[in-house]
């Protein structure tokens, strides 16, 4: 049978709607503080039979009646990439820059989110009016980092998206679950309607959890994944030996299904 990503879509969604809800003020009040992070990657054909699976342990995220929603993404780098470099060759302090936009509701941030000593995450941001393709003066003064010069940055990758919040029912978690994701870089375009990047969030590592408890059932890996490093690495010709199994692996998602 051919992939038909609107078919698998409409699953998805129509097991959301059996979910108990949560709203935004609700999902704040499950405080995760050292949090532990675990990301995952698997077709999008196993995802609304995995959501049937956990739907009693899980609420969803629901605003003015929608439980899945769209962003946008524009990331800044250096002209030879930088910030993906440190990224790729492991430096434990580094960071990415972006502005996101949250399409349903219009709301627009810029963004400056560091990786401290490769554990702990810092995010920085101001509420802007738009997307903008240049950083002014009032964005460059979030940015600081010992081996970067900030005006050198200019865009370089859109990325789109739809997600799905989750927050747990009875232990202190919560997860993201993306899909449709596309790549952008100006010059070329990649989507990937096939795959679902799930994170899930932990006050410290429990693989109790119904959700990574139905992930090993099927078998999925816990990857390291940056959709930014990834977008980069399949779009540019640049070096990318350390995503490479994770290239690998998106490709067998998607052509084993």
């Amino acid at each position: 049978m051919l992939f038909n990503y609107e078919h698998e879509e409409r699953r998805v969604l129509h097991t959301l709607d059996t979910f108990e809800s949560i709203d935004l003020k609700g999902l704040d009040n499950v405080q995760l503080l050292n949090r532990m992070d675990a990301k995952y990657v698997f077709h999008v054909n196993q995802f609304a039979e995995l959501l049937e699976e956990i739907k009693d342990q899980y609420y969803v995220l629901e605003i003015e009646n929608k439980r899945a929603f769209s962003y946008e993404s524009l990331y800044f780098d250096t002209d030879d990439y930088q910030l993906y470099k440190f990224h790729h060759n492991g430096k434990l302090n580094r960071l990415k820059v972006r502005f996101r936009k949250y399409l349903d509701s219009g709301l627009t941030y810029f963004e400056v989110k560091y990786k401290v000593k490769g554990t702990r995450t810092d995010k920085h941001r101001l509420l802007e009016k738009e997307v903008k393709h240049e950083l002014s003066d009032k964005e460059l003064e979030l940015i600081h980092h010992d081996y970067l010069d900030a005006h050198g940055l200019q865009k370089k990758l859109w990325i789109h998206f739809k997600r799905i919040t989750l927050a747990g029912k009875n232990m202190p978690e919560r997860a993201t679950l993306d899909l449709n994701l596309s790549f952008d870089n100006f010059k070329d375009k990649r989507t990937f309607p096939e795959l679902v990047v799930a994170e899930v969030k932990q006050e410290k590592s429990n693989v109790f959890s119904p959700m990574i408890q139905a992930f090993k059932r099927r078998h999925f890996e816990e990857v390291g994944f940056s959709k930014y490093a990834t977008g980069v690495a399949i779009l540019e010709d640049i070096k990318s030996n350390a995503f490479k199994p994770n290239l690998i692996k998106i490709n067998r998602i998607i052509n084993n299904g």
